[in-house]
């Protein structure tokens, strides 16, 4: 009997490492299969990237406002499942607000921490803030178009597009027959089918947010579920030295002041990525809510405080938590 193995395939790509692991008997048909779902991340990274402007998410944002936008059925349905979770967290999590990246200088290809930007002036983030959110966007279902009723709509995937785009290679690798397999976005974006051989789950290790070579706690991955992070460690800072953090709250317009980072664990990494970023925004109160209602939700919340010897750690869950510190 030929015994199970584990095979890796990597590559860089949406500004940072991508792995897939595969499990089962043959070697080489896992390394093939391995190589397409890496050149299809690719693909979909090239369609959505909001740094090439031919792709579909730039030519949406550079003329829905001009006139009414045909998307293509992959895009359209992402942004009626978009808008849905922006309704479900009460706004925190906003996709349209892609021009508030803009204004305070934060939509950059690679790493901000401390890299330095100059704030927009107050009326400038207040006008965005006005003039953004879905009812400044028209989703037209039977033609499939997209429309902004302003000129300061503009449609940012930063928080979702990892968990979106591994979510399309799971199906792809579920479409293959493969029944162990593990997906991981630069360890912000994680999705699994089935357990590692000889194993009834994948053990992770969650990152402090201010060292990410330091472990903090782990968690069991259970089969078919995915694993989102969101932290502040990505900032940057003002002249005067203040932080800027690269999640803002769409409702005011502000970056958020929370000094940490949150994971969570998810049925989708789509809805985990924007949970994270939602979660962020509104606060642990409002998280801990949220997950006593959903119990295919967990969150795990790290609490950076400076004058705290180390960092304060919290699992919101309905059910047992996997999360182990």
């Amino acid at each position: 009997m030929t015994t199970p193995s584990l095979i890796r395939l990597s590559c860089q790509a949406m500004g940072c490492l991508c792995e897939i692991y595969l499990g089962g008997e043959s070697q080489t048909e896992l390394e093939a299969v391995a190589a397409d779902a890496l050149a299809l991340l690719k693909q979909w990274e090239q369609r959505f990237s909001h740094y090439l402007p031919q792709s579909e998410i730039c030519q949406l944002n550079a003329n829905a406002y001009r006139q009414p936008v045909s998307v293509s059925p992959y895009l359209f349905s992402l942004l009626l499942r978009l808008k849905t979770l922006t309704e479900q967290t009460e706004g925190a999590f906003d996709p349209t607000a892609g021009q508030l990246v803009k204004a305070w200088g934060l939509f950059r290809q690679g790493t901000l921490r401390g890299e330095e930007v100059s704030p927009p002036s107050r009326e400038k983030v207040h006008q965005i803030v006005q003039e953004i959110g879905w009812s400044n966007v028209e989703l037209d279902t039977k033609p499939q178009t997209v429309t902004f009723l302003t000129p300061f709509v503009e449609i940012h995937l930063g928080a979702v597009g990892k968990g979106f785009i591994v979510d399309e290679v799971i199906g792809y690798l579920r479409k293959q027959g493969i029944e162990q397999a593990l997906v991981n976005a630069g360890g912000s974006s994680i999705a699994t089918i089935g357990t590692p051989p000889n194993s009834d789950h994948w053990h992770l290790g969650i990152a402090d947010p201010c060292d990410s070579a330091n472990t903090l706690g782990y968690v069991l991955l259970q089969a078919d579920e995915c694993l989102s992070t969101s932290g502040s460690m990505e900032s940057a800072k003002t002249p005067n030295g203040e932080r800027v953090c690269h999640l803002f709250d769409p409702r005011n317009g502000n970056p958020v002041a929370f000094h940490g980072s949150v994971s969570v664990l998810s049925p989708t990494a789509l809805e985990g990525d924007a949970l994270t970023t939602a979660f962020f925004v509104n606060g642990a109160a409002w998280t801990e809510t949220y997950c006593q209602h959903r119990p295919d939700i967990q969150a795990l919340w790290i609490e950076v405080d400076e004058d705290a010897i180390a960092p304060c750690l919290a699992c919101f869950s309905a059910t047992q938590s996997r999360f182990l510190q």
